[in-house]
């Protein structure tokens, strides 16, 4: 099926390692393998290992593992056919086939989104009636190059315009719905056009799949929205997503700093002015899903207010989830005469712009300097009020040295001691509803001991096949605790069996297609070994079969044992003569063999 063949293309295209590197932060760990903290659970020691060799990757901290694609989907919470969108865009394949059962309602979604931009940047760039906003963003100083770049469009003064245009492409009513671009009527039956008579704004994911929209009024009328954006969908949630994302990430990651600000043109302008690390958040408070998405490229921010929205309630919530969440934060001063990012580079240019980015200050010098510039420290009130802006802020601060030293400087503005301070700090530390910290991952699950010692075990032999023919002597299939681990190992010896030899990259590959999982843990086991053990010599190595092989058995016989007492006991109670001697028998077989190993 070309599907298949579209898999195998697009695997040979995007490499895992580099694949990975733009999620989180990698670090060499032998010749072509790679380390990492798993994105997935919680932990100060990496377990997350990356095999160039194998295109795969593994935590052995939490069990989960996979490729390319089960990466994707596990850390953008996607169904694999959004995952094979998503990866062949990156790898530049295009899918020849799409097999129903890879059409859900994401993908139709996306789709139509896709289909929608093109439409609406057609309109700007060719439409008579859009002449206005063209003359709108000639004003605003927006380049041709920008204008395609972002794809900004336009949605005319129409009822139905857009819906009809997609009908046209086959797209379904109920889908166009879906992704938040019409609205059902009032009365009767049918859809109208949820944006009219604006300035589009596609909004993309990280990888630049268009999930939603933005649109600027252009009316007249002053009583309509000035921005609306698409609503709640299968594929777009505002909380989750920034404007600019998959344009800034790179230049983020290289810069080692996110700098947001408000607006969209903000956005725009700084980018076309060459500062790319910018994305916008659209004029709403940061949301921890959004500082986690930028998270994943640096552990600092810097915060571009406007002049008449700096230290505002939503700005403070957004600084509170960047401190919670454990990143670096600055704020960008603009110079005067300049209320935005956008009316900086336009009036005073880049370098400007540069500067100010250069200049950016802490967060708490930046609250001292807005709260006492206007403050009478003669006058009581406004002490009071200095005091109630900025003691609740400090109380954040998780760090005590750093919570100490504006204590003090506090305490040396106001004339205050700094004692009675403190006991307002607590006060108001007390008070304050406790905010459960955000959880990055779930918690590894404990793993049974044997259970590893079967992985160690059957990654060794694999990975070191001089000794799998000790194993095979000593150990039986059912000595391994797992299903799993039982069907690798009878593959391996029946492998092993027919060659009489084993060579590790041709047995993975032998295993059937319909065995696809159990071949990946194969190579996951055998990664592993490489890691753990590829300084042992091989008399180290065998120490580590032998004593492995012993557990096992040892284990498997406890296991056995256990079965065979409940069985007695049963025969006991059913007063069985012939059971009860059966058990009894097999009971003490097993204790001496017990004995014997032990």
């Amino acid at each position: 099926m070309a599907t298949d063949n579209n898999i195998e293309e697009i695997k040979s295209k995007v490499d895992v390692v580099d694949l990975i590197q733009e999620y989180i932060q990698v670090k060499p760990a032998g010749t072509n393998s790679f380390k990492a903290l798993c994105p997935f659970h919680n932990e100060k020691t990496p377990s997350f290992v990356i095999s160039r060799d194998k295109q795969i990757w593994h935590c052995f901290g939490c069990g989960e593992g996979g490729d390319i694609f089960e990466f994707v989907q596990k850390m953008e919470g996607l169904e694999f056919p959004e995952a094979l969108r998503t990866l062949a865009k990156k790898a530049g394949v295009q899918l020849q086939y799409q097999d129903p059962a890879l059409s859900n309602q994401k993908t139709r979604v996306l789709d139509v989104c896709k289909a929608a931009a093109d439409f609406y940047h057609r309109l700007l760039l060719e439409h008579p009636k859009a002449q206005y906003v063209r003359d709108y963003l000639a004003k605003r100083q927006v380049a041709a190059e920008t204008i395609d770049a972002w794809q900004l469009g336009f949605a005319p003064d129409a009822w139905d315009v857009l819906n009809t245009h997609l009908v046209q492409r086959k797209f379904s009513t109920d889908d166009i719905f879906q992704a938040g671009l019409t609205l059902k009527k009032d009365r009767g039956v049918g859809y109208n056009d949820r944006f009219r008579n604006r300035l589009m704004f596609p909004i993309a994911d990280t990888h630049g799949n268009v999930i939603g929209f933005g649109g600027r009024w252009l009316g007249l009328e002053k009583d309509i929205a000035k921005y609306i954006n698409t609503p709640q969908t299968v594929v777009y949630n505002k909380s989750a997503v920034l404007y600019g994302i998959d344009k800034a990430k790179v230049a983020i990651k290289k810069e080692k700093l996110a700098i947001i600000v408000e607006g969209y043109m903000d956005c725009i302008a700084s980018h076309q002015a060459g500062v790319t690390n910018v994305v916008a958040s659209s004029g709403t408070a940061l949301t921890h899903d959004q500082v986690r998405l930028l998270k994943r490229f640096t552990g600092d921010l810097a915060f571009a207010f406007d002049q008449d929205t700096a230290g505002d309630t939503a700005s403070k919530r957004g600084i509170d989830v960047a401190w919670e969440l454990e990143m670096g934060t600055k704020v960008i001063v603009l110079p005067a005469g300049a209320k935005d990012p956008d009316e900086l580079v336009a009036k005073q240019g880049v370098g400007a712009w540069r500067k100010a980015i250069e200049g950016a200050r802490s967060i708490m010098d930046y609250y001292f300097d807005t709260t006492f510039r206007n403050a009478d420290l003669s006058n009581v009130e406004h002490k009071k009020r200095a005091t109630k802006a900025l003691l609740p802020v400090i109380a954040k601060l998780g760090d005590t040295i750093e919570q100490t030293h504006y204590l003090q400087k506090l305490s040396s503005l106001l004339h205050v001691g700094e004692d009675v301070l403190r006991d307002k700090l607590k006060s108001i530390r007390s008070k304050q509803t406790p905010g459960t910290k955000a959880v990055h991952a779930a918690t590894a699950p404990v793993r049974d001991r044997h259970e590893s010692i079967g992985d160690d075990l059957l990654g060794v032999v694999l990975q070191y096949p001089d000794h799998l023919n000790y194993c095979i002597e000593h150990v039986e299939p059912e000595h391994f605790p797992t299903v799993k681990q039982q069907q690798l190992y009878k593959q391996a010896i029946v492998y092993y069996t027919k060659n009489h030899l084993f060579d590790s990259t041709d047995f993975v590959r032998t295993i059937p297609a319909e065995n696809k999982n159990l071949a990946t843990f194969a190579e996951v086991l055998a990664m592993h070994a490489e890691h753990a053990y590829g300084s042992f010599d091989d008399d180290s190595l065998r120490q580590v079969v032998v004593q492995s092989s012993r557990e096992l058995r040892h284990s498997a016989i406890q296991r056995k044992l256990r079965e065979v007492e409940a069985a007695l006991r049963d025969a006991e109670t059913d007063k069985d003569e012939q059971k009860i001697q059966q058990y009894a028998q097999h009971f003490s077989e097993l204790t001496a063999e017990l004995k014997q190993l032990e």
